[in-house]
């Protein structure tokens, strides 16, 4: 269904989850290269809660947008629409890869998931150390790779709000 601006519920799918996507990937390159220690487990452990508390939410916003479809795009060349298609798509795989293999690449380890040190999610699987640091891998390209398509993101909303004078208030902002 394509209209010319989102609905409420997916501007506020967009900008919460947003906001938890961008604070789950500034405290991963946080704590990444750090050297192992207290510090490093606390952010790792934040990141998990963070994730962990986030996952329905995450989920939804994606299965919500792929039922709700994309707003109609804005007057441009035909390749910027297809490249602004294109990165849209390539965001919502992102996220998915990243919400599933930020649990698996846990439980590979053999560890359960421990949010806020509340509740544990046990691990379904024994230890599996290949599977883990491939996953390990899949996450921090799919991380990289999420960081500079954010990048685009924002700096083609700020060139459309410039070309088309405020035009992502209304479609953006309601």
């Amino acid at each position: 269904m394509q209209t010319d601006s989102y609905g409420k519920v997916s501007r506020w799918n967009h900008w919460l989850t947003a906001a938890v996507i961008v604070t789950m990937l500034a405290i991963g390159l946080y704590f990444h290269e750090m050297p192992r220690g207290e510090e490093k487990l606390f952010w790792q452990h934040l990141h998990i809660s963070i994730g962990a508390t986030a996952w329905l939410l995450v989920m939804f916003r994606v299965v919500w947008r792929l039922r709700q479809g994309f707003a109609t795009s804005l007057q441009q060349n035909a390749w910027l629409i297809r490249l602004s298609q294109l990165s849209h798509w390539l965001l919502l795989l992102l996220i998915v890869v990243m919400f599933i293999t930020g649990p698996l690449t846990i439980w590979s380890a053999g560890r359960g998931i421990e949010i806020f040190g509340m509740i544990t999610i046990p691990s379904p699987m024994e230890r599996m150390h290949e599977l883990h640091e491939w996953l390990e891998e899949v996450h921090a390209f799919a991380a990289r790779t999420m960081m500079y398509l954010i990048g685009l993101h924002v700096l083609a909303a700020i060139w459309h709000q410039i070309k088309h004078k405020g035009i992502l208030r209304g479609r953006m902002w309601g």
